[in-house]
């Protein structure tokens, strides 16, 4: 069976296009909460609380973030997804805070949330085919990601990103 998830790489798929992107390569990614005054963080706040509270705060302690989001899925290994040619950026596992990020996934009915760590990617990986990840991606249709491997980081400020990380998918032959 094919992995698809790796262990030394988180991404951030860019889902609404590449409009952002000058702003993040000026900020960083920053949780949505770090724009209290959006229209998206008041639309969304109490969703970013519960998924927390459900998810972080176990581990990680009271309300921080709202959070960034990132996979270990490596959707250029899928052919015909949604996320096969949209422009992510590609994070080195070692530039994420891990003592403030977690992993989370559910299989079989059953929720795993887990300290973000080098092994807890290498036992997600080992689970996460491609055939599993295509089964279950956007299965939720308002959480594309519910179930397969996603990692939340509640950073103190936002994720510095660099240019040489963003990767646009190659021309169609």
């Amino acid at each position: 069976m094919a992995t698809v998830c790796r262990v030394d790489t988180l991404y951030h798929y860019l889902m609404g296009g590449d409009e952002s992107l000058p702003g993040i390569l000026d900020k960083g990614l920053l949780p949505a909460s770090a724009f209290p005054e959006s229209e998206r963080w008041q639309r969304f706040e109490s969703f970013y609380r519960s998924l927390y509270a459900q998810w972080a705060e176990p581990l990680l302690g009271p309300f921080r973030n709202s959070g960034v989001y990132f996979t270990p899925i490596d959707f250029r290994l899928l052919p015909g997804t949604y996320l096969h040619r949209r422009t992510r950026i590609a994070v080195p596992l070692s530039e994420i805070p891990l003592e403030q990020a977690v992993l989370t996934y559910e299989l079989d009915g059953r929720r795993t949330v887990v300290p973000l760590t080098a092994e807890a990617l290498e036992e997600a990986a080992a689970l996460w085919t491609a055939d599993l990840v295509r089964a279950w991606y956007a299965r939720n249709p308002n959480m594309s990601f519910y179930y397969v491997p996603q990692v939340a980081v509640f950073p103190d400020g936002g994720i510095a990103v660099h240019t040489a990380w963003v990767e646009r998918a190659p021309a169609e032959a």
